[in-house]
């Protein structure tokens, strides 16, 4: 007994002899994110939830790691959206001449775009590289975004990945496409900084997809040991530590031996100790050119190491 074959999209051709490149599925940029969000944030439950707000702090993060942010605040709405906010560098708002887009409009519609290919931008960074704002943005109802830069607030607003306005607040208000930034207000020169506020869609997420306040506290706290003075401020008022609003402060101008401190479990027999070195290598990477492709080019790159230990009484 036969079975026609299936198409790439998991559907047979009505005719099984039939097999044609009309019946080939083709997504095409943010799309495929959607169509497969399991690929990029690795699920659709409470642990993807955290991973979309784990990358956008991240790329607050990165701004802190090369010295030019030193506060971070997270702010969980009381209407299940998430703020992230920053008084970094700012996205940059001027326009990519590839595509003729602005900066922001490139970091949060296109995959595989940012300034983290190599290019000097960041020396060191975590996250998607360059895939994870556009990521957050596919699988958000609604994701409005203000970057303070050049003496002015740069404001957008997207739907599902679709750059756009909405006439009133929330997910659920009416929206007419459009694309470009707004300029909102006047700030002093030397204002600058990013905040995104996103709310998740709950077309992609499992209805019982709830963040966790626990895990958050924890991931402020292991950054801010390993970021020295930066602050990062979580602001809960959707009630999940179970009393009512809250806010934490984190802050570790010791480091890593601030660090080493806080994970002892017993009594100290010595000082922290602090080992340091630093050294250099090369590595082959993919950089992008000023045509906009992908050239393997040898880098110079620094690595630090940093260590801090102690002896204690326990095992």
């Amino acid at each position: 007994m036969s079975t026609s074959p299936a198409t790439s999209s998991g559907q047979a051709p009505a005719n099984g002899s039939e097999y044609t490149a009309r019946h080939l599925m083709v997504l095409e940029g943010l799309e495929a994110v959607r169509k497969r969000p399991g690929m990029y944030i690795g699920s659709t439950d409470s642990r993807g939830l955290m991973h979309c707000l784990w990358e956008i702090i991240d790329n607050s993060v990165d701004e802190a790691l090369g010295g030019y942010c030193d506060h971070i605040g997270v702010r969980l709405h009381a209407d299940g959206s998430v703020e992230v906010g920053d008084n970094g560098r700012g996205i940059p708002v001027d326009t990519e001449p590839r595509t003729g887009l602005s900066g922001v409009e490139v970091a949060y519609t296109r995959l595989h775009a940012g300034g983290k290919f190599g290019g000097g931008s960041y020396t060191a960074s975590g996250g998607l590289h360059g895939v994870g704002a556009s990521v957050v943005n596919a699988l958000a109802a609604r994701l409005d975004l203000a970057v303070d830069r050049n003496g002015r607030t740069h404001s957008i607003s997207f739907r599902r990945g679709a750059p756009g306005t909405f006439d009133a607040p929330g997910p659920d208000a009416a929206f007419t496409p459009r694309s470009g930034l707004r300029r909102t207000r006047n700030n002093a020169p030397d204002a600058t900084g990013t905040r995104v506020r996103y709310w998740a869609d709950r077309q992609i997420f499992l209805k019982d997809a709830r963040l966790s306040l626990e895990t958050l506290y924890a991931r402020a706290r292991q950054t801010a040991f390993l970021v020295p003075g930066l602050t990062i401020v979580v602001r809960d008022e959707q009630g999940l530590g179970g009393e009512g609003v809250s806010e934490e402060t984190f802050r570790y101008d010791g480091g890593i031996s601030e660090f080493c401190e806080y994970l002892a479990p017993d009594r100290p027999v010595c000082d922290v100790l602090r080992l340091q070195g630093q050294g250099s290598f090369k590595e082959t990477v993919p950089v992008l050119d000023e045509r906009g492709h992908m050239i393997p080019t040898e880098v110079q790159r620094e690595l630090g190491v940093d260590v801090a230990l102690r002896w204690g009484t326990g095992y």
